[in-house]
């Protein structure tokens, strides 16, 4: 068991939050510019804020942990003089977040936008019966077959480069093609992507929106793969191995062995660790909703080599800023429920 997730075990009922970064790590991962006077919270998921306090519009904070490492939805800020801890939540649409020297992104983006400078990744995976408990519109989630993939392994969600100079925000480093944003009408609005038989049908097992055909391989590829130094086929089948790796580790038997039941994150993390090699369980970040894994986000280094194996890729990989946000525990939904 590696320290953080001890530590994080150990305070995260009388803090409320998941993933405490020690005291040497705390000034170094940025700042964040508040826009509004915002409600800046002890505890994010209890909204409990004693003395009241709010941000400052106009003020910048150092950031001191976020809830998860992609696209996070709060940011733990340090609000000198508050009464009743100075470890403060807000919420992203408070203000913006600039990392640790780095410039904000150009008004234009186009920094932002060029291929193949990424510095890290992240292998987005998803729990798809938890994913369908707030998604049930998706015509993916009208799948309750038990023998389905999807049903006792983790499914695909993308494969993420990031670039620090953009932020640590995921969605800054994106659109590097023709595609420029997401279009108004959905995923199916975005352009076909041209893929060969096999990776189309392997990309059908681990993405089940791709055999319900709503479109989810065209907005992570436009989204995201164009920014890498790949093809269509060669992004997509990297990412269709990793997930396999990642399911074939024993980490899917794992969990699917606890559907229905709440596990200790320690467990799952010690878990992690025996399966992708000591220190692993540093490089990944969880994200719950309503007390259920819904997601796994896995770092991993830039550049990405094609034939490494998840292993080794994680090892080579950069911490992760916290452990996430599903505290001590969670529970593993099941399909159809």
């Amino acid at each position: 068991m590696q320290p953080r997730h001890s530590c994080f075990v150990c305070a995260a009922l009388a803090l409320g939050v998941a993933g405490l970064f020690p005291p040497a790590q705390a000034a170094n991962l940025g700042s964040f510019h508040a826009d509004t006077a915002c409600e800046a919270y002890l505890s994010k998921n209890k909204k409990t804020n004693p003395d009241h306090v709010q941000t400052r519009p106009g003020t910048d904070y150092p950031v001191i942990q976020f809830n998860r490492p992609t696209d996070p939805d709060y940011y733990q800020i340090e609000v000198p003089g508050a009464k009743d801890g100075t470890a403060r939540w807000v919420g992203k649409a408070c203000g913006s977040f600039t990392a640790q020297g780095s410039a904000p992104p150009p008004a234009n983006g186009d920094a932002c936008h060029i291929a193949r400078h990424a510095d890290s990744h992240v292998l987005a995976l998803s729990w798809q019966p938890a994913f369908c408990q707030s998604h049930g519109e998706k015509s993916e989630c009208g799948i309750d077959d038990r023998k389905a993939f999807q049903a006792r392994n983790f499914t695909l969600h993308g494969l993420w480069p990031n670039q620090k100079g953009c932020g640590q925000r995921q969605g800054y480093y994106t659109y590097c093609g023709a595609v420029k944003d997401k279009p108004a009408g959905g995923f199916c609005a975005y352009p076909p992507v041209e893929l060969g038989g096999p990776v189309r049908a392997g990309l059908g097992v681990v993405m089940p929106s791709v055999s319900a055909d709503s479109c989810l391989e065209r907005h992570e590829w436009h989204k995201h793969g164009t920014c890498g130094d790949w093809a269509p086929d060669e992004y997509f089948a990297l990412a269709i191995r990793l997930d396999h790796e990642f399911n074939d580790s024993g980490l899917a038997r794992f969990v699917g062995d606890h559907i229905g039941q709440s596990v200790e994150t320690a467990e799952f993390f010690q878990q992690v660790d025996a399966a992708l090699g000591a220190g692993a369980s540093q490089k990944i970040s969880l994200g719950c909703k309503k007390g259920l894994l819904v997601d796994v986000a896995i770092n991993l280094p830039a550049p990405l080599d094609p034939k490494g194996d998840l292993k080794t890729l994680v090892a080579q990989a950069e911490p992760s800023p916290g452990a996430g946000d599903c505290g001590q525990r969670f529970k593993i939904d099941a399909i159809g429920q």
